[in-house]
């Protein structure tokens, strides 16, 4: 059963909870151990001066070489089949990386390919 989200919390506890979050407890798992609600207890830990890890999946980072070859004139389905990635996740890579796209069927042209670049 959970508690009222003002249950006061000791010293102790509020330490306990602290260090289980950065620990990698998620906010679900301790509030079922303290008996406070998810709520209550993401408000404890941001009382306490606690940074909140990201909700969602963690951004991936761009395999070494992918940008250069697609500014090179790969396309993103070979980059994506040459990494083992989706079109998407590839195409989404490229942008977080700060890559300008071609439009959708454009190559680049062998006087736009940079040197010893294979269009």
């Amino acid at each position: 059963m959970q508690e009222h989200r003002d249950q006061v919390m000791t010293p102790m506890q509020l330490c306990a909870l602290v260090q289980d979050y950065h620990a990698g407890a998620t906010i679900t798992a301790l509030a079922a151990r303290f008996g406070l609600t998810y709520y209550a207890t993401r408000e404890r830990l941001l009382a306490e001066g606690v940074t909140l890890r990201r909700v969602g999946p963690t951004p991936l980072s761009i395999p070494p070489g992918m940008a250069a070859a697609y500014r090179n004139g790969s396309t993103i389905p070979e980059l994506a089949e040459r990494h083992g990635l989706s079109f998407g996740v590839a195409r989404r890579m490229l942008l977080a990386a700060g890559v300008t796209l071609r439009k959708p069927g454009q190559r680049l042209q062998v006087s736009q390919a940079a040197p010893g670049s294979h269009p």
